[in-house]
């Protein structure tokens, strides 16, 4: 997950071939794949997400000061518009059925192309993106 600590998530190789993976499972529409892809690939977003909103309740994000000054900058990086739209994309009832929900976890992550230019998830993106992977599962575990 991290190079340096536990509680930064790096755009490195390990993640982006996982992102890469993500696509292909996308394509081959095979839903229970793709559940159990998200559940072991790309889980541990919720769990830092809940380890961010603790943190910053408890020390106001001091673990972040161990990061140097390029990523304490990425960290403070907010959602794109884009970004913005993948949310409300993920949660519109309408798209659930050509499997726009599906495809926003993979969309909002690409950032049309941003994505391989970023050095690290910002807690703002570990927010969204745990935001879309709850309605990514909840549309998978339905019976449509």
């Amino acid at each position: 997950m991290a190079a340096d600590t536990d509680i930064i998530i790096y755009y490195n190789e390990e993640f982006i071939k996982k992102f890469e993976e993500l696509k292909t499972v996308l394509e081959e529409e095979d839903r229970p794949k793709l559940y159990r892809f998200l559940l072991k690939e790309f889980q541990f977003i919720f769990k830092l997400n809940q380890y961010y909103w603790k943190q910053i309740a408890d020390n106001n994000g001091r673990d972040f000061l161990k990061a140097d000054e390029e990523i304490r900058q990425e960290l403070m990086r907010p959602l794109s518009y884009r970004q913005y739209r993948m949310i409300e994309r993920s949660f519109s009832p309408w798209q659930e059925e050509d499997g726009c929900v599906l495809w926003s976890i993979w969309d909002f992550l690409h950032d049309n192309g941003k994505i391989y230019d970023k050095k690290v998830m910002s807690p703002a993106e570990v927010s969204g993106c745990s935001m879309i992977l709850e309605n990514v599962y909840s549309c998978l575990a339905s019976n449509r």
